[in-house]
């Protein structure tokens, strides 16, 4: 799954706060992945730090192992 981002939301990423920001728009509309699931996201850059793309990679169940 590929994510679509304005230009706006494409900003420099300087630290993990603006990672954090755009992930957590990104989650949050994208409300038809499961909670419940575990994800793997990549988000790619420019030599300038600015986002080329926001990617779902994997999508798996978390297993718990008592």
């Amino acid at each position: 799954m590929n994510i679509e981002l304005t230009d706006k939301q494409k900003n420099q990423i300087i630290n993990s706060e603006d990672v954090y920001a755009i992930m957590q728009k990104v989650l949050l509309r994208e409300d038809i992945i499961g909670q419940e699931k575990e994800h793997f996201w990549i988000i790619g850059l420019t030599t300038y730090n600015k986002i080329l793309f926001v990617e779902l990679v994997s999508l798996g169940s978390v297993n718990v192992w008592c």
